[in-house]
Protein backbone atom coordinates (compact mmCIF):
# COMPACT_ATOMS: atom_id res chain seq x y z
CA UNK A 1 0.00 0.00 0.00
CA UNK A 2 1.31 3.42 -0.81
CA UNK A 3 0.99 6.52 0.82
CA UNK A 4 -1.26 9.00 -0.53
CA UNK A 5 -0.44 12.95 -1.04
CA UNK A 6 -3.17 14.82 0.77
CA UNK A 7 -2.88 18.12 0.10
CA UNK A 8 -5.03 20.57 2.65
CA UNK A 9 -4.21 23.42 1.31
CA UNK A 10 -3.19 23.16 -2.74
CA UNK A 11 -3.07 26.73 -2.46
CA UNK A 12 -0.09 26.77 -0.36
CA UNK A 13 1.71 24.83 -3.30
CA UNK A 14 0.95 27.87 -5.45
CA UNK A 15 2.65 30.44 -2.71
CA UNK A 16 5.38 28.25 -2.65
CA UNK A 17 6.10 28.25 -6.38
CA UNK A 18 5.96 31.83 -6.06
CA UNK A 19 8.77 32.20 -3.29
CA UNK A 20 10.54 29.58 -5.11
CA UNK A 21 10.73 32.23 -8.35
CA UNK A 22 11.17 34.97 -5.95
CA UNK A 23 13.80 33.60 -4.34
CA UNK A 24 15.40 32.41 -7.71
CA UNK A 25 15.58 36.47 -8.97
CA UNK A 26 17.17 37.32 -5.34
CA UNK A 27 20.11 34.57 -5.80
CA UNK A 28 20.44 35.94 -9.55
CA UNK A 29 20.76 39.74 -8.18
CA UNK A 30 22.87 38.83 -4.72
CA UNK A 31 25.46 36.23 -7.05
CA UNK A 32 25.65 39.01 -9.51
CA UNK A 33 27.86 41.52 -6.93
CA UNK A 34 30.71 39.05 -6.19
CA UNK A 35 31.13 37.97 -9.96
CA UNK A 36 31.45 41.71 -10.90
CA UNK A 37 34.12 42.37 -7.75
CA UNK A 38 35.88 38.95 -8.96
CA UNK A 39 36.18 39.96 -12.34
CA UNK A 40 37.21 43.68 -11.62
CA UNK A 41 39.92 42.20 -8.99
CA UNK A 42 41.19 40.33 -12.11
CA UNK A 43 41.93 43.29 -14.10
CA UNK A 44 43.44 44.90 -11.76
CA UNK A 45 46.25 41.64 -11.59
CA UNK A 46 46.16 41.42 -15.19
CA UNK A 47 48.61 42.57 -17.58
CA UNK A 48 51.39 44.25 -16.20
CA UNK A 49 50.00 44.73 -13.10
CA UNK A 50 51.13 41.56 -11.90
CA UNK A 51 52.59 38.49 -13.36
CA UNK A 52 51.84 35.69 -11.05
CA UNK A 53 48.93 34.41 -12.65
CA UNK A 54 46.22 35.47 -9.80
CA UNK A 55 44.39 37.17 -12.59
CA UNK A 56 43.78 34.18 -13.76
CA UNK A 57 42.78 32.25 -10.87
CA UNK A 58 40.29 34.84 -10.37
CA UNK A 59 38.81 35.11 -13.57
CA UNK A 60 38.39 30.99 -13.17
CA UNK A 61 36.59 31.81 -9.84
CA UNK A 62 34.27 34.32 -11.48
CA UNK A 63 33.56 32.04 -13.87
CA UNK A 64 32.34 29.26 -11.50
CA UNK A 65 30.53 31.06 -9.30
CA UNK A 66 28.83 32.33 -12.13
CA UNK A 67 27.56 28.89 -13.15
CA UNK A 68 26.86 27.64 -10.00
CA UNK A 69 24.75 30.87 -9.06
CA UNK A 70 23.23 30.34 -12.68
CA UNK A 71 22.29 26.76 -11.94
CA UNK A 72 20.99 27.09 -8.22
CA UNK A 73 18.70 29.52 -9.76
CA UNK A 74 17.39 27.18 -12.36
CA UNK A 75 16.83 25.09 -9.73
CA UNK A 76 14.27 27.49 -8.01
CA UNK A 77 12.54 28.12 -11.36
CA UNK A 78 12.18 24.65 -11.60
CA UNK A 79 10.75 24.54 -8.26
CA UNK A 80 8.28 27.05 -8.71
CA UNK A 81 6.82 25.76 -12.15
CA UNK A 82 6.72 22.42 -10.54
CA UNK A 83 5.09 23.77 -7.41
CA UNK A 84 2.76 26.33 -9.55
CA UNK A 85 1.66 23.60 -11.75
CA UNK A 86 1.31 20.83 -9.47
CA UNK A 87 -1.49 23.14 -7.40
CA UNK A 88 -3.24 24.61 -10.55
CA UNK A 89 -3.43 20.25 -11.78
CA UNK A 90 -4.72 19.42 -8.08
CA UNK A 91 -7.28 22.49 -7.96
CA UNK A 92 -8.35 21.54 -11.06
CA UNK A 93 -8.74 17.60 -10.80
CA UNK A 94 -10.28 18.70 -7.68
CA UNK A 95 -13.25 20.84 -9.18
CA UNK A 96 -13.53 18.12 -12.09
CA UNK A 97 -14.33 15.23 -9.63
CA UNK A 98 -16.93 17.34 -7.58
CA UNK A 99 -18.38 18.44 -10.82
CA UNK A 100 -18.35 14.40 -11.66
CA UNK A 101 -19.82 13.64 -8.42
CA UNK A 102 -22.87 16.25 -9.04
CA UNK A 103 -23.64 15.30 -11.99
CA UNK A 104 -23.89 10.92 -10.96
CA UNK A 105 -26.43 11.97 -7.97
CA UNK A 106 -28.32 14.57 -6.42
CA UNK A 107 -26.48 13.66 -2.86
CA UNK A 108 -23.89 15.78 -1.63
CA UNK A 109 -20.66 15.37 -3.11
CA UNK A 110 -18.07 14.19 -0.61
CA UNK A 111 -15.57 16.54 -2.67
CA UNK A 112 -17.66 19.46 -1.51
Amino acid sequence: MTAGTDIEDPAALNRAGTGAHEMAGRTRTAGTHPVEETRSASRDFGGGNWDGGLDGALTGLAETWSSQVSALAADCDSLARQCGGSGMLYQRTEAENTQTMRSLTSEPSPFG
